[in-house]
């Protein structure tokens, strides 16, 4: 390997980045002066003790068994730009620290893994207006190719972590990606079926240890799938409950999840986006929608757990913020659910309208923090249906454009274009409050585009 590495047990992050480590802690002066990502090879970093009698074997090492890292000087920039970037980026708040060092390492040990982080950077880059030598669907068409080689081969049980991981990636890539439609839930499907096989294969034997990695890519399946799902066409291609069901195994069971999206909350919006597109219900999908209600309940009127006397403590305020971001989500989910109930309903229903203040409020409260987040855009395509007032639609716009300065993200890109042209509509058609005396009785009304497959197709172009 080459001689330019400046350190051989230090944190990844110093390493792709080509500077000294200190090796003091778990993050290293230079990460913390410099404000990035502090990346170990495994979940612990190496204590001083242990550096001085113990190194652990170095990450050059295992790639000079396994493979070149980088074959170009740009894959090197590029990773080193995802991890100190672009990943953090990705995770939902509450994601486990560990989770950084497992899939660095993977990608390490796999160019499928690597190859779809390369190309979730160079999509990032693209997004920010940056020229990348080389084009992020080279890298993406790489890692697919590669897998579907070792498919065809049959070199893979279907059952590896870093497949799972590698589904996921790929779905990300997608969602990166500003275009005026998503492939998303074509990866999504591919990594439920992964996890069919993993819950299989533990059924047979001992169950084995869930990781951080696992626990994590789960989450974010879920994550993805119910933040993609009521806005696809494709919405068909999931498949029903019993792979959720398997996807739920591998995540902790509690109500208070450490996730700012929790799991559980994000099955519910899931199946709530199915019955969007089976309306009218039958009597057992208005049971089911009565079930997902009372579930929405226990975060729409959760009990803070913050103890008012712990005053200003980092960690209370951000398990507080956390709670909220959960409650936002619900708040939205229970607009789309009522709707979905009461098909007849106007966007000037008081229930709907005592939530959308509530959302606003609750965004409005976050002046600069966990809700200037792409994970957080999911909201605005339904509140877009629902507000009243020419001010609010601007203030979601307002802040769209903020989360795609931040962020890049290409779904904040397609909601905004989906917003923009709900925002032209409504003008013309006089759906706002203050147009009210000039409004037609015959204009089809926003709102009931939620429940529409295609409803929203004729202004997601970008």
């Amino acid at each position: 390997m080459p001689a330019r590495w400046r350190t051989k047990s230090g944190c990844l992050t110093c390493r792709i980045r080509r500077k000294k480590c200190d090796e003091e802690s778990k993050e290293c002066r230079a990460c913390r002066r410099n404000h990035l990502t502090c990346i170990w090879e495994s979940d612990k970093a190496p204590s001083n003790a242990l550096v001085r009698h113990h190194r652990p074997e170095s990450l050059v090492k295992v790639a000079a068994r396994n493979l070149t890292i980088f074959d170009s000087p740009t894959s090197e920039a590029l990773l080193s730009y995802f991890a100190s970037v672009v990943l953090p980026q990705l995770l939902i708040p509450g994601t486990p620290s560990a989770f950084h060092n497992e899939v660095l390492s993977l990608a390490v040990q796999y160019p499928c893994i690597r190859d779809s982080f390369l190309a979730c950077a160079s999509g990032f880059l693209t997004n920010c207006g940056q020229k990348v030598p080389v084009h992020a669907f080279k890298y993406y068409s790489s890692a697919v190719f590669a897998t579907r080689k070792m498919i065809e081969d049959s070199k893979l049980a279907g059952t590896e972590d870093w497949l799972f991981l590698l589904t996921v990636a790929l779905c990300i890539f997608e969602r990166i990606q500003s275009g005026p439609s998503s492939k998303a839930i074509a990866h999504l499907l591919g990594a439920t079926r992964v996890m069919a096989l993993k819950v299989k294969r533990s059924a047979k034997s001992q169950r084995e240890t869930i990781t951080p990695l696992q626990q994590t890519c789960a989450a974010a399946l879920l994550y993805h799938a119910a933040t993609t799902a009521f806005l696809s066409p494709d919405l068909q291609w999931l498949p029903e409950y019993a792979s959720w069901d398997q996807v739920e195994e591998y995540i902790e069971v509690s109500d208070l999840s450490v996730f700012a999206m929790p799991p559980r909350l994000c099955r519910v919006i899931l199946e709530i986006s199915r019955l969007a597109r089976r309306t009218p219900l039958n009597h057992e999908d208005s049971l089911l929608a009565l079930s997902l209600r009372e579930q929405l309940g226990q975060w729409i009127n959760r009990q803070s757990t913050v103890d008012p006397g712990q005053g200003a403590n980092p960690a209370s305020e951000g398990l507080e913020q956390i709670q909220r971001a959960a409650e936002l989500y619900a708040l939205t989910a229970d607009i789309l659910l009522h709707k979905i109930m009461n098909p007849q309903v106007s966007a000037e229903d008081s229930l709907v309208q005592a939530r959308v203040k509530q959302v606003l409020t609750n965004l409005q409260s976050d002046v600069d923090g966990l809700f200037w987040n792409q994970h957080y855009a999911w909201p605005f395509a339904i509140l877009g249906c629902t507000v009243q007032r020419e001010t609010e639609m601007l203030y979601l716009l307002g802040r769209l454009e903020k989360l795609w300065e931040r962020s890049h993200w290409g779904d904040i890109k397609r909601t905004t274009n989906l917003l923009e042209g709900l925002f032209q509509s409504r003008k013309k058609n006089a759906q706002f409050a203050s147009m009210k005396d000039l409004r037609r009785e015959d204009t089809p009304e926003p709102f009931d585009l939620l429940l529409k497959a295609d409803g929203f197709s004729i202004f997601s172009a970008g």
